[in-house]
């Protein structure tokens, strides 16, 4: 049943196909067993929901866990239906009250991950919200605060620093923002759009490095053999690049170096950001690169964030017609990788 289940899903919701199969079957199992349970006379248990949480869950999950929409956890429970009366009936039909008990406790398993699903997404939304708020504030506190000092004292020795720190700050802002419409548009399946142009990628992770030294100190080791000449969105692949070294800062090992090596083989161009430190945990490799998820991790040592980071390495990598991907090993330390067509194909229209 649940691989016949697990087929038709991924054949009709264009939101499976992507997902692992043990992400996709999720509580399945354990409903089936409800659902079975339900059906015997010698059970308790009158529906599949009766005194359990476990439809919650799968609707929480699917938020959490996948790309599936309402819509899409809707459609899961309907082929589930299907499937479930083609199977029970293909030697001899279903009685009267068998039916009334699956029915019902399909319609329950339903009803009940939608409610979760939906709060479980508000709930997201909140959450978000307020540290946007937060986040924001930050940088733009600290540029009112530069500018007020340049707007008390025009003439001090200090201006420029000041004025370099209001744009500094706006830069930073306005970087939240780029990478929230980022994920935002890779969330929705929608590509994002870069200007491809000539240029030399160790060139544009240079500029990457470099500002990350300014910030986070001479941590930062970048190997290259030679130019990696090819056509890339710079600002999008620099803004990247950042954001995968920044993770590398706030998760890996303190204060050990951070290798960012860039390398081209076989008419294509690799990016890779080393780290040292705790391997990332196997359970949170599925989800890594989605909006919105964070790594235990960052609740255990209170770093703040959105989730968003990753999420715009991954959109940025696919439209360069390439991917990210991740090893995350006990004494090996973790490395990330971009992977992208030094020459990406015309996209067409």
């Amino acid at each position: 049943m649940l691989a016949l289940w697990e087929e038709r899903v991924r054949k009709e919701i264009p939101n499976a196909v992507r997902e692992d199969h043990a992400i996709i079957v999720n509580t399945l199992p354990a409903v089936l067993r409800q659902i079975a349970e339900a059906l015997s006379t010698r059970h308790p248990r009158q529906l599949a929901t009766e005194g359990s949480t476990v439809a919650e869950e799968h609707g929480g999950e699917r938020v959490r866990m996948t790309h599936f929409s309402l819509e899409d956890v809707i459609h899961e429970y309907m082929l589930l239906r299907e499937v479930l009366v083609e199977v029970l009936e293909e030697e001899e039909p279903l009685t009267e009250a068998e039916r009334k008990v699956l029915h019902s406790s399909i319609d329950q398993n339903t009803m009940k991950a939608c409610t979760a699903y939906v709060l479980v997404q508000a709930g997201f939304r909140e959450q978000f919200a307020a540290v946007l708020a937060h986040d924001l504030r930050g940088p733009l506190s600290a540029a009112k605060a530069a500018a007020s000092l340049v707007l008390r004292k025009p003439s001090a020795e200090d201006v420029p620093r000041w004025v370099a720190r209001v744009i500094d700050s706006i830069d930073r802002a306005d970087r939240m923002i780029q990478d929230l419409l980022d994920a935002m548009r890779a969330q929705t399946g929608a590509q994002l759009e870069v200007h491809l142009e000539d240029s030399d990628l160790v060139v544009v992770v240079r500029e990457a490095v470099d500002h990350l030294r300014t910030v986070y100190g001479d941590r930062f080791v970048l190997a290259a053999a030679g130019p990696v000449q090819g056509k890339f969105g710079t600002d999008p692949m620099r803004r990247a690049v950042e954001n995968l070294a920044i993770n590398a800062v706030k998760y890996g090992a303190a204060g050990r170096p951070i290798t960012i090596t860039v390398n081209q083989v076989q008419g294509r161009a690799f990016v890779l950001v080393h780290n040292e430190g705790s391997p990332i945990p196997a359970e949170q490799m599925p989800t890594l690169f989605r909006a919105f998820q964070r790594l235990s991790a960052a609740e255990k040592s209170g770093h703040r964030g959105w989730g968003l980071w990753l999420a715009q390495v991954r959109a940025v990598a696919e439209a360069h017609g390439g991917s990210i991907a991740v090893e995350s090993l006990e004494g090996l330390g973790t490395t990330f990788t971009i992977d992208v067509p030094l020459r990406p194909p015309e996209r067409k229209a």
